[in-house]
């Protein structure tokens, strides 16, 4: 097996495709090929594995949203050209399934043993709502202010907790600024009693594969997310997690879990049983490794 970066210079293409000459098989994670480089591949006999965990064919509504043209054709053809695809959900596979019926459904992975579970005897003096995510998807969380001060306004006792590599201020809700690091990662979900995962119902995020939602639920921690794309997948209202699709139902689910600590264990630890038995790479790596034996 040889992993290579992704080229961004002719050159770099012509020395990836010298080194791939004793190969049978490529596999390509998201990226669309153009012409020429499909032209090669299949000239050589070399199979294509297409995986893809985003809906690459609309644009961000962070970037305007809408539909686009071009990644719509380059989706398209990258998918005909390949020997088979991998997408991380059913919305991503009914994007495809158009242009190529070898489809297979395999979901955004944790490797649930680099997180240890929420221990909930002890004891804080705050309860910490938290969100974990880049730049590109805080906007999101910040539409939420007017809940969280509303939230602030009711318990004395909540703080807002954004690891990120930006952030944003509320005029009630104290919020604790964490830069995001590999390192700290585990401790900064350690210290959440409650995981936030708001998404605007858009074509792009109907196929968002939910790595932060499925974060907190392997430290053992109750979501509250809204009920978009694969998150209708993953959570079962009540059981492992809440769902809020208004400001009002993000004040109810939220204050629910702030007054209710038994709930909050009760559906945290179901959350973490659904991220071992189907959303972890113990549960998943056998699959991935079928589908590259099939091919």
């Amino acid at each position: 097996m040889h992993v290579a970066l992704f080229p961004n210079s002719f050159f770099q293409w012509m020395k990836l495709f010298s080194e791939l000459k004793d190969y049978h098989t490529i596999f390509i994670q998201k990226k669309r090929l153009w012409h020429w480089q499909l032209w090669y591949l299949r000239r050589k006999r070399i199979r294509i594995i297409y995986d893809f965990d985003d809906a690459i064919m609309f644009k961000s509504p962070v970037d305007g949203g809408g539909r686009s043209f071009k990644r719509q054709r380059t989706f398209a053809r990258m998918v005909r050209c390949s020997d088979q695809i991998i997408a991380g959900n059913q919305y991503l596979k009914s994007k495809a399934i158009p242009y190529n019926k070898n489809i297979a459904i395999l979901p955004t992975a944790i490797d649930t043993r680099k997180y240890t579970t929420k221990d909930y005897r002890r004891s804080k003096e705050k309860i910490t709502i938290g969100w974990i995510g880049s730049k590109s998807s805080l906007p999101f969380l910040k539409e939420l202010t007017p809940a969280f001060d509303h939230v602030a306004s009711q318990y004395k006792s909540v703080e807002l907790k954004i690891i990120c590599n930006d952030f944003f201020e509320c005029k009630r809700m104290s919020v604790i600024k964490k830069r995001w690091a590999l390192k700290d990662e585990n401790a900064d979900l350690q210290d959440i009693d409650i995981g936030l995962a708001p998404l605007p119902d858009h074509e792009w995020t109907k196929g968002k594969c939910a790595t932060k939602l499925l974060q907190y639920l392997s430290v053992g921690i109750p979501v509250v997310c809204s009920p978009v794309g694969v998150h209708n997948e993953i959570i079962q209202e009540g059981m492992n997690g809440l769902f809020a699709a208004s400001t009002q139902e993000w004040i109810e689910k939220v204050s629910l879990l702030i007054k209710d600590k038994a709930l909050r264990e009760r559906i945290g630890l179901e959350g973490k049983k659904t991220v071992e038995f189907s959303y972890s790479l113990k549960a998943n790596i056998p699959k991935f490794i079928s589908i590259i034996k099939e091919l």
